[in-house]
């Protein structure tokens, strides 16, 4: 049974390193507690594919972690040499501080999120891939970008920005997407079918706020912000029972994953 540590301070610490704060480390959490369940509902993954990286906050190191936790061979692609480039550079860093000890990952530059080719590091077939923050830039090819993956992977989980929620176009500055319109692309699969899908990350602060990373540092160092991360700990829990037209205005992601049949 796959435990995964729903402890935003412990996440807080590899969001720095990211050049992110807590809003990133909540949302890690959130997946998290989705991911753990999904997970244990299929045959424990051996080779997990990322999926392309996010479009702006973050490096997507929570799937890192999770490779790390299975013990999983994990291949990350992009079309982005530069933020290639930064997840490595990110990746060793953590490393030296033993916050993330991911041994089997492998990075490789892509022409095209929506046409990988079975060749190299993409040989074969992976017993799992994740997306954050990758589909909703994807102009045009977000049909061609599901349909890859359903080629690709056994199992699929794809977060995206919640276009149900207004802040992203005032504050996070990223494009959004319904869950009605992502469900629709991924469609009808003969070889895979919908688990779960929802909305998720819902802290109480909008999509986009940030502080100074000088201020973020500060803040993994002060007792009165650790034990609020506590407190947003639980508060993280609790967003399950929120109901859903309140999750579809506040929610920051909206997802779907998908198991093989």
């Amino acid at each position: 049974m796959l435990k995964i540590k729903h402890d935003i301070k412990s996440l807080y610490a590899i969001n720095l390193v990211e050049g992110e704060g807590v809003g990133t480390a909540y949302e890690y959490c959130a997946k998290f507690r989705k991911l753990e369940k999904f997970i244990n509902s299929i045959e424990k993954p051996k080779k997990i594919l990322i999926a392309g990286l996010p479009e702006k906050y973050g490096l997507s190191m929570d799937f890192f972690l999770l490779g790390q936790i299975l013990k999983a061979e994990t291949v990350v692609v992009d079309e982005r040499p530069e933020v290639l480039a930064r997840a490595q550079s990110v990746l060793s860093t953590l490393k030296e501080k033993q916050l993330i000890d991911a041994k089997m990952v492998v990075f490789e530059k892509v022409e095209n999120l929506t046409s990988f080719k079975d060749e190299g590091i993409m040989k074969g077939k992976f017993d799992l891939a994740l997306s954050s923050e990758v589909y909703q830039r994807l102009d045009g090819g977000q049909q061609a970008y599901i349909d890859n993956l359903r080629i690709k992977a056994d199992n699929l989980a794809i977060f995206v920005p919640n276009q149900g929620n207004s802040s992203h176009a005032e504050l996070s500055g990223l494009k959004s997407v319904y869950l009605e319109g992502l469900l629709k692309h991924f469609g009808e699969c003969a070889n895979m079918s919908i688990y779960d899908a929802g909305y998720l990350d819902m802290p109480p602060f909008p999509p986009g706020l940030s502080r100074s990373q000088e201020k973020r540092q500060q803040a993994s160092e002060n007792r009165l912000e650790g034990f609020l991360m506590k407190i947003l700990g639980l508060y993280c829990y609790f967003e399950k029972f929120f109901p859903g037209f309140v999750k579809k205005k506040i929610a920051h992601i909206t997802y779907f994953m998908a198991k093989g049949i």
